[in-house]
């Protein structure tokens, strides 16, 4: 089995994209994070075999930190033992990295973004322009990220607004 990225197999192992995903890129169905954090994950996966295995989704962009979205159970194998990989690849993209397994369920993809943190509660504020999603968590605990890429990363995913609050 050979790692699955946003763009192809050809352009993982060059320099250059090829002219399909040069138009996903430029039609904003792939970001240069994409590329980047796909690129080294597969350079990675030459050495490190259960890396070869993996699906990456997505890889969403926040201020402080990037968000990796892969396919369901591969969530450990990009973490690692004690988190030895995910530190190597954060090291390597210069930036901190945050591993989530995907999910159609918004519940279950914040609680997975911002564990160990659970969520108590997680409502629907209705707006007239807009809905937003309150994520309640324990009085006196921070998520793990900033709040601003909290939501940016809640937005792309799921194109909605979100506010943390605490209990």
């Amino acid at each position: 089995m050979r790692m699955k990225a946003p763009l192809c197999n050809v352009c993982l192992n060059s320099d250059i994209l090829c002219m399909a995903c040069k138009k996903k890129l430029d039609e904003g169905k792939i970001t240069e994070s994409d590329i980047k954090v796909s690129k080294v994950i597969n350079e990675i996966s030459k050495t490190f075999k259960p890396l070869k295995e993996v699906e990456i989704k997505k890889v969403i962009e926040g201020e402080k930190i990037s968000v990796i979205v892969c396919r369901k159970g591969d969530g450990a194998r990009l973490v690692g033992k004690d988190g030895v990989m995910i530190k190597k690849l954060s090291k390597l993209v210069e930036k901190p990295l945050r591993v989530v397994e995907e999910s159609e369920d918004v519940r279950e993809f914040i609680q997975n973004l911002v564990n160990p943190i659970p969520v108590i509660g997680l409502n629907i504020i209705y707006k007239p322009e807009k809905e937003v999603l309150k994520v309640i968590i324990p009085r006196g605990r921070k998520i793990p990220m900033s709040k601003g890429s909290f939501a940016e990363v809640v937005n792309l995913m799921f194109g909605k607004d979100s506010v943390v609050m605490n209990e």
